[in-house]
């Protein structure tokens, strides 16, 4: 399996306006588009270059990539083509590379004025410049911007996609040769789905060769403004130049269902939902949200590591998407959601090594900072015991309350009392089949499983390895003083009338803790949260049990067929996760183990995607680390054939 590059750095751009009042880079010397107006650029060069609106289909999603963001004009002016075409796609889907973005300041002072009504939307949600993939969401999620900031030869090849359309709008080739090379536009056209069209005002001898050697036949056109010529193409290879093609939009009956009916299943089911299509989510339940997903409340922030590893990228990810669906479900409205803050104890990271590492990772203060457990104590409302990490957009999550909120979009319908025991695949598509040998079934296309630990069993999966993890956490007094969530050796929660103080860990196969050492364990963990930790009384417990996967990342993809896979080991044996067979129409979303409110709303978004033929909301390398196939794939690379 491929292990996760370093985050790609990000350096922020710069702008200036030269005499003319044009806008321009100072690092490259160039300026950001034509010196005969950007607006008009972006709708003779790329939009016409690529007959669009034309080419939208109202019944399908379109994807558009632009190399070098810029100061976003041409997206704007996508959106609002968009946005006034009496026929327009159902979803349009732009994604946006950029290794130096400018702040939102910069924006404002450069976009024309016609376009400022779209301008302060795009602004609202407008990511700090650190390195990876930021996904906004616009016009309810039909108008979908992902933004890739980091360098496009580093990131390109991380994406998964299926591109209609290319803007390359990268400064001049001798400005920036980079961004023309071959490497960069051949990463480009590997997402180019079959008949993808390009456009750039750039004609160079070189860059011509470039995109002709990736598959492009290309023609000149008459060029904007003082520009003599521009370049047209289409994406039409003589010969196969990768392994597989990009996906392709869905056109399949819009029904789904979804097996279990807490935080991942409900996520997933909303996921759907907003697309468009009609859901059953069934749980052995009466109700939804029993479990690990009845948790009162849930803290929620990302983890900070030394090395910035997978799991902390994964989170960094997740944490965005998650506040997403927050403010999309109006859970701070609804008071499911309090943005409260969450001081992270570092245990012996000191502030010298903290500041390295916030600048090796580009992680700027407004996400996470350090704080000395003096400095602490102003945002916590009491002192911790040590120092750490504030992350000041953390907060806590009514968890319970959040999954009911979610299964009450209208286009998704809760069975309860619905035992699923087995999963038969159909001419159209999967049947879930009750217990006690009844004949009832639920019929659908598409099947997300999101059972917890009996995902394995439910899908006869032998290589799906999941562990039970008993966790109680101790209701305790309420310490008045408190106004932000701690966590660290333990997390301590502000909860109204009470605190929550957890959890235990009590993994399967051990002797399991009576309540009594339960709650001794739990009352333990104060005073390494606190430096004088006050006496509380306990109220009572809640316990729960939640699964996790031996390396402790979740499950979230397309189900594999083992049988298939087992059946051809002389091939897979040097294979790929994308190489492996799949179950189509069946997939799964377990294993979140501590960190569902984290990942479970990035794994519910990669599923749609992966679902609907969009692009992956994060880079392909994470997407392995989750992809349900990797225990299967070690084993396929290990077995003799």
């Amino acid at each position: 399996m491929q292990r996760p590059a370093a985050a790609p750095r990000v350096e922020p751009g710069a702008l200036e306006f030269d005499a003319d009042g044009v806008a321009r880079s100072p690092r490259y010397g160039d300026v950001y588009a034509s010196r005969d107006g950007a607006l008009g650029q972006a709708r003779h060069v790329f939009l016409a270059g690529n007959d669009l609106p034309l080419r939208w289909d109202p019944a399908r999603s379109f994807t558009i990539l632009e190399a070098g963001f810029g100061l976003g004009v041409n997206f704007l002016t996508t959106w609002k083509a968009w946005r006034d075409a009496p026929l327009r796609c159902e979803r349009l889907h732009y994604l946006g590379v950029e290794r130096h973005p400018l702040a939102a300041a910069d924006l404002e002072r450069a976009v024309p004025p016609v376009l400022a009504g779209l301008l302060a939307p795009l602004l609202a949600q407008w990511p700090e410049p650190v390195g990876g993939l930021h996904r906004l969401d616009f016009e309810h999620g039909r108008v979908v911007l992902t933004l890739a900031f980091g360098d496009a030869a580093a990131l390109l090849p991380q994406l998964v996609a299926g591109v209609d359309a290319f803007y390359l709008d990268g400064f001049a080739p001798e400005r920036n040769p980079q961004m023309w090379s071959p490497e960069v536009l051949r990463a480009a056209m590997r997402l180019a789905r079959p008949g993808a069209t390009l456009a750039t005002w750039c004609t160079a001898r070189s860059v011509r060769d470039a995109l002709e050697s990736a598959g492009c036949v290309l023609e000149l056109h008459p060029g904007f403004g003082r520009k003599r010529q521009m370049l047209r193409g289409r994406y039409a290879p003589r010969w196969t130049v990768r392994r597989s093609a990009p996906a392709t939009p869905y056109t399949g009956a819009r029904h789904a269902l979804v097996i279990g009916a807490g935080l991942a299943g409900a996520l997933a089911a909303d996921a759907l939902a907003r697309r468009g299509w009609s859901v059953t989510v069934v749980d052995a339940a009466p109700a939804p949200a029993q479990h690990a997903s009845a948790l009162p409340w849930g803290v929620l922030h990302p983890h900070v590591s030394r090395d910035d590893n997978r799991s902390s990228r994964l989170e960094r990810a997740g944490f965005g998407v998650a506040l997403q669906a927050l403010a999309r479900s109006a859970a701070l409205e609804r008071g499911r959601w309090r943005p409260c803050g969450v001081f992270e104890l570092a245990g012996d990271v000191a502030r010298e090594e903290a500041d390295r590492l916030l600048h090796a990772q580009g992680l700027p203060a407004t996400q996470v900072d350090w704080l000395d457990a003096p400095e602490a104590a102003a945002r916590v409302g009491t002192q911790p015991c040590a120092g750490g990490w504030w992350h000041g957009r953390g907060g806590v999550v009514a968890v319970a309350a959040w999954c009911a909120d979610l299964l009450a979009h209208p286009a998704i319908r809760f069975v309860g009392g619905c035992e699923v025991t087995a999963l038969e695949r159909t001419s159209d598509g999967w049947a879930a089949r009750e217990a006690g040998g009844s004949d009832r079934a639920q019929h659908a296309p598409v099947v997300i499983v999101a059972t917890a630990r009996e995902a394995a069993r439910l899908l006869r999966l032998r290589h799906l390895p999941l562990q039970a993890i008993g966790g109680r956490i101790s209701r305790v007094s309420p310490l008045p003083q408190l106004r932000a969530a701690l966590a660290g050796a333990g997390t301590l929660v502000p909860a109204g009338d009470e605190c929550l103080l957890g959890a235990t860990f009590e993994v399967e196969g051990e002797a399991p803790l009576d309540e009594a050492r339960a709650h001794a364990a739990n009352l333990a963990r104060l005073p390494r949260l606190l430096a004088q930790p006050p006496a509380v009384q306990v109220l009572g417990a809640f316990a729960g049990q939640r699964s996790a996967a031996r390396d402790r990342q979740p499950y979230a993809g397309a189900v594999a067929d083992e049988a298939a896979a087992l059946a051809a080991v002389a091939r897979l044996s040097g294979a790929h996760l994308a190489d492996v067979p799949r179950h189509a129409g069946l997939h799964v979303s377990a294993a979140f183990g501590s960190r569902g409110l984290l990942l479970a709303p990035l794994a519910a978004e990669l599923l749609a995607a992966q679902i609907c033929g969009e692009p992956w909301p994060i880079e392909r390398p994470l997407a392995a680390a989750l992809d349900p196939a990797r225990y299967l794939l070690r084993a396929l690379r290990r077995r003799p054939a």
